[in-house]
């Protein structure tokens, strides 16, 4: 009787052994891609942390040049001149106000006239 019950008792252990050793193996397969995708999500955070201190940097560039002081340097650099009083159409196709032309204040270098068909360098 001990022969034949430890050989009915064999398919049963050896199927709780490889279950176990299926288990554990899922397991570690699991844990591996978790942690995969764990180091992928962190370097996917540092290029977002990247990408925008360089786009906030960008924006503070585009900023910058948008200053109204830096616009009127740059516009006086080109030669340009702030206007004179403007004229407004009214919806019947009237004027309002008279127009003024727009003079460089003294002291302001006049620019160079320009040809507007000539290629730009």
């Amino acid at each position: 009787m001990g022969t034949s019950a430890t050989a009915a008792r064999t398919p049963f252990v050896v199927l709780v052994v490889s279950l176990l050793a299926g288990g554990l193996i899922t397991l570690l397969l699991l844990n591996s891609a978790v942690n995969r995708d764990s180091f992928q999500l962190n370097k996917l955070e540092k290029d977002t942390t990247g990408y925008t201190d360089e786009q906030q940097q960008l924006q503070q560039e585009v900023d910058g040049y948008s200053a109204p002081g830096e616009l009127q340097r740059r516009a006086q650099e080109l030669g340009m001149v702030p206007g004179g009083n403007p004229a407004f159409l009214n919806p019947d196709g009237s004027v309002r106000g008279t127009p003024d032309a727009a003079t460089a204040p003294p002291g302001t270098p006049a620019a160079p006239p320009t040809d507007p068909t000539a290629p730009t360098p």
